[in-house]
């Protein structure tokens, strides 16, 4: 029977369940269904439509009572073994031979909320039947050791240690972390809400292992719980399963637990500390806050939403302009999520001192004040809606439908008890709208900020000197229908591109549905590097500057207002060609309604060939734009220093590494403190003009259409008359320069938090994804995550470099000594069939990926610049599928020496960098 004949119908009835309300879903293309089970209590949502990209979330009301992490240490907790699943990391091994295209686990403030997706049906049913048995029938209620891995145990040295502790460590590491969570202890002193829900490693190991169990106990029922179906699936049979397996065995106790509402703390001020070896490098911080109202007024939070991205935005957005006008700091960030109980907007004040940020909430008084006298302009505020309600209605990004839905139906149904309250924007939109034209909006903004402010300053210091046996087995995961190489689905398609000269372009199309998607491309392989380091900063500084016919924000108000998104950027990769040459590329990205496609291709030639990069204006925007590029990535350097120190040790080995570090890494980071130092602004001006020059009009461009053919043939008219026209461009070449000599290096980062990479060249075998897919979840995830306490930890392996890296590390040099004893190990190690097929199902996944619209039409992109064709792309599959047991372990028995002559490259403490200086050529101090 086919899947579409197996939906059920309108009035449908399920057996153990009571139907609450059955609505269409225009958001989701179909219809959801709310029920309630009988015996349980539990919630279960429907969404049925005709996604193959099918989805199950289960989610639970989980208020912290203080700051141990214990909803955190629950979620990691019980996903380490189950009494149908009882071996050590099922977790692990779904992500390692699963075909879905999510599988995580997640704690917020104020719920914990297990979801998946996957094509697969098989898949579905297992990872299904995984997670229900992971939540309700954990062996942490069974076994302390469980605890002791993931929340906190001594270590011989007296130190604390445990997965959540590291995670937290890093978590809390930067400045703005700790001053966040200062501000909500400020805001919600008498609820949950202002504890670190993540956990403070100073209260983790104040936790005991029978609070541990007890919370669990409370808070892991079906009556508190609302579990979400998604996509195209047999959902009876689906509920049968969840009704007979699980929910009938658990009859509804006492009411689930909440939180109350927190009586406001208008005009609280604190003043706390960040300790740190350079306070005179840390600049002071400073967080306002202002309650909103409640979660249940959805229009008037949607509200809230649209007026902080009309008037804060960008640096021109008129209320954020204003208060960088008052010279009070480097930066403005604004927080806002309406997804909890009691909604809180915060305005974040970087880079400043004690003595103007005690002026930043009488500043956004004045700012709000002077904005309400002169009235909110409607086109600014239509901008914002146009450019919200197409978000709400595309859904960008590649976290599935599914997925979004489960987490969105679990917040809905926590605060209002309806699993689709956070789910039909349809009637917000159409309110919203209908204010437009009314002093509404101004009304709203002064009511919002007329309360003092809850004020927390933040300034930074320096230190002050003062056995039962295992129910878990280490065995492998025992699936009721484990899949294999057999269940995989056809690879992706891709429609064939139709390539034409038009006006001195290339110009690509393709056939698509929906949304249209517009991208342009200039080559950027002509450039020198010192050109390269210069175009990187365009990106940024486009956003901020005015036109020759229009200012900032009127233009950005402009393209709110006609395009679905619109995104400057710089892009690269190794193409497949001969050589494997470096594609650069300068790239202005939009999506867009059919009937909108002339306007985007005005705003777009304006924002790319219009912007004014010289004067007075230019100028002052250069210093500001750098100078909060240059906090955001110190910031970074905490929160994300693999991601860092991965660019910079495999900068050596291929062109393509080069110029990800060059244009992202810590290359561009010097370059732009050098910036900030020589204030040479005019010379920058200079500079940017000419590379802009150089790309825009000179060289190779490529525009990609992905839309109906009735906009490709409009688009064949609007080019030739557009600026985007220019004859005698060169022709498109490989980006090329110097490879830096191999060396091992470590940088200092303030917080104490470490990130280890060892880099080495790659081969280009696809095959090889495989051998990285078996270190990373045989060997790295219990040598350095469960026995070594970093929070994260894998192996890569791309065309031109492999790599392993650990996340969140304790450590700055054992975990080299970890990584070189993985390759001995797993070398004498047999791999079963079994083994292999979860392996390769689970490369192949990751390979190809369901797809949304937006990435499908990148990936389509991608593809042609880098000459992948589907021989190549089915050659690569085949590779995959064609590993074995004898070529792994040969493989494993030669990694070691491809190991031994890689790079090293940390990021990390200065006390842990100390202790492993050795393993060093350079250590540098970073912000």
């Amino acid at each position: 029977m086919k899947d579409q004949e197996k939906n059920p119908t309108p009035g449908a009835v399920y057996p153990g369940y009571t139907l609450v309300k059955r609505e269409e879903s225009p958001i989701f293309h179909g219809t959801a269904t709310t029920l309630t089970h009988d015996v349980s209590g539990a919630t279960v949502l429907l969404i049925e439509n005709q996604d193959e990209n099918k989805a199950f979330g289960i989610g639970f009301g989980t208020f912290p009572c203080d700051d141990t992490g214990v909803f955190h240490i629950l979620e990691h907790s019980v996903l380490s073994g189950s009494e149908k699943y009882p071996v050590s990391s099922p977790f692990m091994q779904l992500v390692k031979s699963s075909m879905a295209s999510f599988l995580n686990a997640m704690t917020f403030p104020d719920k914990t909320v297990y979801p998946f997706a996957t094509p697969n049906e098989a898949d579905f049913r297992n990872l299904m039947d995984v997670y229900l048995n992971a939540v309700f029938c954990p062996l942490a209620m069974k076994e302390r050791s469980v605890f002791d891995q993931e929340a906190w145990h001594r270590e011989e040295d007296g130190h604390f240690s445990g997965v959540v502790y590291n995670e937290m460590q890093g978590a809390l590491a930067t400045p703005e972390a700790q001053l966040d969570a200062a501000l909500n202890a400020a805001l919600f002193p008498d609820n949950g809400y202002g504890f670190v829900s993540g956990g403070d490693p100073a209260s983790i190991p104040g936790l005991s292992y029978e609070q541990y169990v007890k919370i669990y106990r409370r808070h892991y029922r079906p009556d508190n719980c609302c579990i979400t179906l998604y996509g195209r699936m047999d959902m009876a049979e689906k509920l049968a399963f969840l009704d007979e397996n699980y929910l009938s065995r658990m009859p509804k106790g006492a009411p689930r637990p909440r939180t109350p509402l927190q009586y406001p703390q208008a005009g609280t001020k604190k003043v706390v500390t960040y300790t740190t070896e350079t306070p005179e490098t840390v600049p002071v911080q400073c967080a306002l806050g202002w309650y909103t109202g409640r979660f249940d007024e959805a229009e008037k939070q949607t509200a809230v939403n649209l007026l902080l991205d009309a008037l804060l935005s960008t640096n021109q957005s008129p209320l954020k302009k204003y208060l960088l006008e008052q010279n009070l700091g480097a930066d403005i960030d604004v927080g806002f999520d309406s997804s909890v109980q009691q909604p809180v907007l915060e305005l974040l004040l970087k880079g400043t001192d004690k003595e103007r940020a005690a002026r930043f909430g009488a500043a956004v008084k004045e700012g709000v004040a002077k904005i309400c006298a002169e009235g909110i302009p409607d086109e600014m505020l239509t901008a914002s809606i146009n450019s919200l309600e197409f978000q709400v209605t595309e859904r960008p990004g590649s976290l599935p439908d599914g997925v979004l839905a489960a987490i969105e139906a679990v917040t809905g149904w926590l605060h209002t008890d309806d699993p689709m309250s956070d789910l039909r924007p349809e009637e917000i939109f159409a309110f919203l709208r209908g204010k437009l034209g009314t002093d509404w909006y101004t009304q709203l903004l002064g009511e919002l900020f007329a309360p003092d402010p809850v004020e927390v300053i933040l300034v930074p210091e320096k230190p002050r000197d003062e056995d039962a046996p295992s129910a878990r087995q280490e065995g492998k995961l025992q699936l009721d229908h484990p899949l294999t190489v057999a269940d995989l689905s056809e690879p992706p398609h891709f429609a064939a591109a139709q390539v034409e000269d038009v006006a001195g372009l290339t110009l690509v199309t393709r056939p698509t549905t929906g949304s249209l998607y517009l991208n342009f491309y200039y080559d950027m392989g002509a450039l020198t590097p010192e050109e390269m380091s210069d175009a990187a900063l365009l990106p940024f500084l486009l956003e901020e500057l005015d036109s020759r016919r229009h200012t900032a924000i009127e233009l950005t108000t402009l393209r709110n207002t006609w395009l679905g998104e619109s995104v400057v950027s710089t892009d690269h990769w190794a193409g497949r060609q001969e050589g494997q040459p470096c594609i650069a590329k300068f790239e202005a990205r939009t999506s867009l309604l059919e009937r909108n496609l002339d306007k985007a291709v005005e705003l777009m030639s304006e924002l790319l060939y219009e912007t004014r990069l010289d004067g007075p204006q230019a100028e002052a925007a250069f210093e500001q734009v750098l100078e909060q590029f240059k906090l955001n990535f110190e910031q970074d350097f905490i929160q994300s220093g693999h991601n860092y120190a991965i660019l910079r040790a495999g900068r050596c080995f291929s062109v393509n590494a080069a110029l990800g570090e060059r244009n992202g890494g810590v290359s561009l980071y010097r370059h732009i403190c050098a910036l900030l130092e020589a204030k040479d602004w005019a010379g920058l001006s200079a500079r940017l003009e000419a590379v802009r020059d150089k790309i825009l009009n000179h060289c190779a461009l490529t525009v990609a259409c992905h839309g109906s053919e009735a906009a490709c043939q409009r688009l064949r008219e609007l080019l030739p008359g557009s600026a985007f026209a220019a004859e005698g461009r060169a022709p498109a070449q490989p980006y090329s320069e110097p490879l830096p000599a191999p060396r091992n290096e470590a940088f200092v980062i303030q917080g104490g938090v470490n990130y280890d990479v060892l880099a080495w060249p790659g081969t280009g075998s696809a095959a090889r994804k495989v051998l990285a897919r078996f270190m990373s979840y045989e060997y790295l995830w219990q040598a350095i995550r469960e026995k070594g306490g970093a929070y994260g930890t894998g192996m890569l392996s791309r065309a031109d470099m492999e790599l392993i890296y650990t996340y969140r590390d304790p450590h700055a040099g054992g975990s080299y000594k970890r990584f070189a004893e993985g390759p001995a190990l797993l070398a004498e190690k047999e791999y079963t069939p079994a083994a292999l097929n979860e392996c390769i199902v689970g490369t192949v996944a990751q390979v190809d990926p369901p797809r949304k619209p937006r990435q499908q039409a990148l990936e389509a992109d991608r593809r042609y610049f880098c000459g992948v064709t589907d021989a190549m792309a089915a050659a690569d599959r085949a590779a995959i599928c064609g590993v074995t047991s004898e070529w792994l372990q040969q493989e494993f028995g030669c990694l070691a020496e491809k190991m031994a002559q890689g790079v090293r490259c940390a990021f990390g403490s200065k006390e842990a960098i100390d202790r492993a200086a050795g393993l060093f050529d350079s250590i540098e101090n970073l912000g």
